[in-house]
C-alpha cells in the first residue's frame, strides 16, 4: 500500500512538472507575441503623430497667394488665365 502511494505521488509530481513547463512555454510565447504587437503599435502611433504634426502645420500655415497658386496647379490642375501649358507625350 505504501509503495502504491509513493508511485502515485511521483506520477502526480511528474504531471505537475509537465503542466508547469507547458504553461511557462505557452506564456513565454504569448509574451513575445504581445511584445512584437506593442512595438508595432508604438511605431504606428509615432507615424500617425508625425502625419498629424504635418497636417497641423498645413492648417496653421498662412494661406498666402503663393500657396494658393501652388495648390491650384498641383492638386486641382488649374492654370493662370494667360498661361499656356504644352503637353508632350512623345517618347524618346
Amino acid at each position: 500500500m505504501r509503495a502504491d502511494s509513493g508511485i502515485l505521488v511521483k506520477i502526480s509530481l511528474a504531471l505537475l512538472s509537465v503542466v508547469t513547463v507547458v504553461t511557462v512555454l505557452s506564456l513565454s510565447m504569448r509574451y513575445n507575441e504581445l511584445t512584437k504587437k506593442r512595438d508595432k503599435l508604438k511605431a504606428d502611433v509615432e507615424q500617425a503623430q508625425l502625419q498629424l504634426e504635418k497636417l497641423r502645420e498645413e492648417v496653421d500655415a498662412e494661406y498666402n497667394e503663393e500657396y494658393i497658386i501652388k495648390v491650384a496647379r498641383e492638386e486641382l490642375g488649374y492654370r493662370m488665365p494667360d498661361e499656356v501649358i504644352y503637353y508632350n507625350n512623345l517618347t524618346k
